[in-house]
């Protein structure tokens, strides 16, 4: 295990967002939320299973930051208990139900997206009720952010333009997507002329203007669902990277890449899939025991958790893995190896779910002729896999997501590269809001240039093949997404950073090309368009 000096931004951010009373470096937490996970299993393997917990946890699992900060705390009297789950869908009929649903869920730490395309009409005053239900929730549970949602609406409801047009200041909470299939996305370019380029066109122009509203590609979303026979998705959460079905929930984890490479920048740096297969395995399992020690804000969310058992496993720290074993984010080589660390990853998810499935049951609604059909995502896994789902079963529906792990890459991982974004840079003023929502800013280094500067020292500079995010082009961070989009059932979190200088006809090229590369969903930033934004 690589030991590095613990930068000051990571231990404010561990103490600010995932310490709790008498814990003080990440160690501590880990301790307590490994315990606190073992209690799943029978007393005479608590010992074990607690063990295994706290050596994945401090050798690369970063699980989610609702299960980092909650788990095994019990809270004072009186305060409202927080979930474990990070990603929430909630229907938006009956309207009147809607409110009280949002509050209990988004005052349990969860992020909730909607689907408001049910509502034949008052869609814009339903997203005013929302953003008040927000604001009046202060003080989210530790290590989850302010209230947050996101809202979906099909792109023919007939409140679509003034869904589109709407200043994202007007709803801070919420963050928009518009749902389009492709029937609309073929539409829009068979006729340049026609009444869907039109509206591709005002929501590029949206985009450009502020960032918002994204896409969401129902078709492959509903393609890809293992549960797509018996369930429909039209909503995410609000990062994007789990479609779910109404009152649907998942927990998250993700790895970091940086600690499953062997040697790194030497020319021989390789990955040590052993330890990334142990890592996934005991990912699994953690989140599995999560999701029977959580909270559930409504009845609803755990009846149809245990239905399916949901999870969300992913990775995080890309950028800077590649950079440890000597590849450029941008570069062919560079995707070939993300696709086939994603690849490895879901494989192994999969496997360990099988393991589960013979241990503990399989997921009630499990059905091998639905699950193993095509074109859903498991009917594509290999075929001696595929056998052993039919023998076996699963015990999660869903096993994988890419989440953007933005705090738990800070504090639990010597801030690595989030999620699958490239390295922002080797130094930069990384700017956050605390607790009580004062704007604060740090100097911070990324770790892979930490890492080289102990092992190289300052006479060698890093190698130009690194890419910083800002050398990075949209064209290339699609081509990653799309590298790794096959190996993920869920979806993948990822918003387009692209220059100030882009046109509004650069935002549609880009959004239609993330359709025709199959993604599930793609929301476009344009630095320095929206005033207020925290960025680095």
């Amino acid at each position: 295990m690589r030991s590095l000096p613990v930068q000051a931004m990571s231990l404010r951010w561990y103490q600010e967002k995932y310490a709790q009373p008498g814990e003080v470096l990440p160690c501590d937490t880990h301790r307590r939320v490994a315990q606190a996970l073992a209690q799943v299993e029978p007393v005479q393997l608590r010992g074990r299973w607690a063990q295994r917990f706290e050596s994945a946890l401090r050798s690369g699992l970063l699980p989610g930051g609702r299960i980092m900060a909650g788990v095994g705390v019990e809270p004072a009297a009186g305060a409202y208990r927080p979930t474990l789950m990070n990603c929430f869908v909630l229907p938006a009929e009956p309207e009147s139900e809607l409110p009280r649903r949002l509050r209990a869920t988004l005052r349990a730490g969860g992020g909730v997206g909607v689907d408001y395309s049910d509502l034949a009409g008052g869609v814009m005053l339903a997203l005013e009720r929302s953003e008040a239900v927000a604001r009046s929730i202060e003080h989210p549970p530790r290590g989850c952010r302010r209230a947050a949602q996101m809202a979906v609406l099909r792109a023919d409801h007939p409140e679509i333009e003034a869904f589109i047009a709407a200043s994202p200041s007007s709803h801070p909470h919420l963050t928009r997507a518009v749902a389009v299939d492709d029937g609309f996305m073929q539409a829009a370019h068979r006729d340049p002329n026609g009444a869907a380029s039109a509206r591709l066109r005002a929501i590029a122009q949206a985009a450009w203007a502020g960032g918002e509203p994204g896409l969401l590609f129902t078709s492959r979303v509903q393609a890809d669902d293992n549960l797509g026979a018996r369930e429909t998705l039209h909503a995410t959460n609000p990062c994007g990277e789990q479609p779910l079905p109404p009152f649907g929930a998942c927990a998250l984890a993700s790895i970091d890449l940086t600690r499953v490479v062997q040697g790194p920048f030497a020319p021989q740096a390789r990955v040590s899939w052993g330890l990334l297969a142990s890592l996934v395995h005991v990912g699994v399992r953690a989140l599995d025991n999560a999701l029977d020690i959580t909270h559930w804000p409504l009845p609803q969310q755990a009846r149809e958790m245990h239905a399916t058992r949901r999870i969300g496993l992913g990775i995080t720290g890309l950028g800077d893995a590649l950079a440890l074993l000597n590849r450029s984010y941008s570069a062919p080589q560079g995707r070939e190896v993300a696709a086939q660390l994603m690849r490895f990853i879901a494989h192994a998810a999969y496997r360990a779910s099988v393991r589960l499935a013979r241990e503990r049951g399989p997921y009630p609604t499990f059905e091998a002729s639905a699950v193993l059909q095509l074109p859903r995502y498991a009917a594509r896994l290999p075929a001696d896999l595929r056998q052993a789902i039919r023998r076996h079963g699963l015990r999660h529906s869903h096993l994988l997501a890419i989440a953007p792990a933005a705090s738990i890459s800070v504090a639990f991982g010597d801030n690595v590269s989030s999620g699958l974004e490239p390295i922002t840079a080797a130094q930069w003023q990384r700017r956050w809001q605390d607790p009580e929502g004062r704007t604060c800013s740090a100097w911070v280094q990324s770790h892979a240039h930490r890492l080289w500067m102990s092992i190289r020292g300052l006479a060698d500079e890093p190698a130009q093949g690194w890419d910083w995010q800002e050398r990075v082009s949209p064209e290339a961070q699609l081509a990653m997404v799309a590298a790794l989009a096959p190996h993920v059932d869920g979806a993948i979190s990822k918003t387009l950073s692209v220059p100030q200088a882009t046109t509004p006809e650069d935002i549609q090229a880009l959004l239609q090309t993330a359709w025709r590369l199959g993604l599930k969903g793609i929301s476009v930033f344009r630095r320095g368009s929206r005033p207020g934004v925290l960025v680095s």
